[in-house]
């Protein structure tokens, strides 16, 4: 899935770095014990029970955002607040202003003590189990991730949000391992680093708004800009026992719809078709009416709904990834 390569892109160009500027003294600390022979085997050690332990908190995160029932809605704001929140560590790594300085979470100091402890040991648990603990002290980037995992309401889709963007850290822990954290002071390198997160964290806030159903969003702003008018009503009202009967054909990255205006207070027949979708795609969203449906990779559903309001009716998935919308008229 398209958003997971971003995911796993961010972590791969800046969450590497960001992430090993608070872990990798809790790495040193264990390679510092270690024989020369020794330490490839426990940074892949360490590496592997991050992994491990970062899936298993991204689908228990998932299922509690799916045992809250956390509406579109909800999962727009929590997106737009990890984008926030990834703005700001972009901000405080850039050195823009020292106000930034010391935005920052931390745990209890007794949480640093307990893995101090535990990199100091030789045997070969010790990079297990701090490699594991590492989710006591996720660095900037990977607390807005583990937001985008509740938001998920999945506890398979959470575990991948966190995998992704920790495997694609790995690469960097590996070849960081036994080198400096001088790396954070190449210029250039930082300067990617903190373009990158700013991406991820307009792209982010996006795709909150879309679920919102706000009209303020890079897809709304694109069509003012290049003028692009919807289709007009009679040309597309397909009416069926008075009802309008629209047909969505639901791709892996998009959403086509029949029609793109529909008529107030007429009742609408919404068909969804699928055809081999494995993307989130397949969950279905119209944010404004809490409606949300989960569709089968191949097959077909239908949603009923009667629009009340003028305007844009906005559909999404339930990333805010893929979207489209309905110009409701008189």
């Amino acid at each position: 899935m398209s958003n997971l390569w971003i995911i796993f892109l961010t972590g791969l160009i800046s969450g590497g770095l960001s992430c090993f500027a608070v872990q990798g003294g809790l790495l040193a600390g264990i390679l510092a014990e270690q024989k020369n022979n020794n330490q490839k085997r426990s940074i892949l050690i360490f590496l592997g029970s991050k992994l491990i332990a970062h899936l298993l908190l991204g689908g228990l995160l998932g299922l509690l955002g799916s045992a809250l029932v956390i509406t579109s809605t909800f999962q727009g704001v929590m997106q737009i607040v990890a984008g926030l929140f990834i703005l700001l560590m972009a901000l405080k790594i850039s050195e823009v202003h020292p106000i930034f300085r010391n935005f920052s979470i931390t745990p209890p100091k007794f949480i640093f003590r307990l893995l101090r402890k535990g990199s100091k040991s030789e045997n070969f648990f010790a990079p297990l189990v701090v490699g594991f603990l590492t989710i006591l002290i996720p660095c900037g980037i990977t607390q807005g991730m583990m937001l985008l995992s509740v938001s998920s309401g999945n506890f398979w889709y959470g575990a991948l949000i966190l995998g992704s963007f920790v495997l694609g850290t790995t690469p960097i822990f590996f070849a960081l391992g036994i080198a400096s954290e001088k790396i954070l002071s190449i210029k250039p390198l930082k300067i990617f680093a903190v373009l990158a997160m700013i991406y991820l964290a307009f792209a982010s806030i996006n795709s909150g708004q879309v679920l919102r159903g706000s009209v303020h969003t890079w897809q709304n702003y694109k069509l003012a800009i290049t003028g692009s008018e919807p289709v007009k009503s009679e040309q597309v009202l397909n009416l069926q026992d008075g009802k309008q009967v629209v047909t969505i054909d639901v791709k892996s990255t998009s959403y086509k719809a029949s029609a793109t205006t529909l008529k107030i207070g007429v009742p609408v027949k919404l068909i969804l078709k699928t055809n081999n979708v494995f993307s989130c795609a397949r969950s279905f969203t119209i944010p404004s009416l809490n409606i949300s449906k989960l569709l089968p990779s191949t097959g077909t559903e239908t949603i009923e709904f009667t629009p009340t309001k003028l305007g844009k009716l906005t559909f999404t998935c339930s990333m805010g990834m893929y979207s489209g919308y309905f110009n409701i008229v008189e």
